[in-house]
């Protein structure tokens, strides 16, 4: 794993709500406006902390149709 991916594997893993979402996505896919709903914050804020994941590569994001 290149030394970039790592740090960016850490700033993910730094944060509780990435953690949290990493914890619920055990279980199974979910769509961005579940994950987002289970938490008090904005869906903006939920959608950037999966971007993040994302970057990290972490979880992967799939369309079907309107849903992520």
């Amino acid at each position: 794993m290149p030394i970039g991916s790592s740090n960016s594997a850490f700033r993910a893993l730094a944060d509780q709500t990435r953690r949290d979402i990493l914890r619920m996505l055990r279980t199974g896919p979910r769509t961005s406006g579940d994950i987002a709903s289970r938490f008090d914050s904005s869906w903006p804020t939920v959608s950037r902390h999966l971007a993040v994941l994302r970057e990290a590569g972490l979880v992967v994001a799939e369309r079907r149709g309107q849903e992520i």
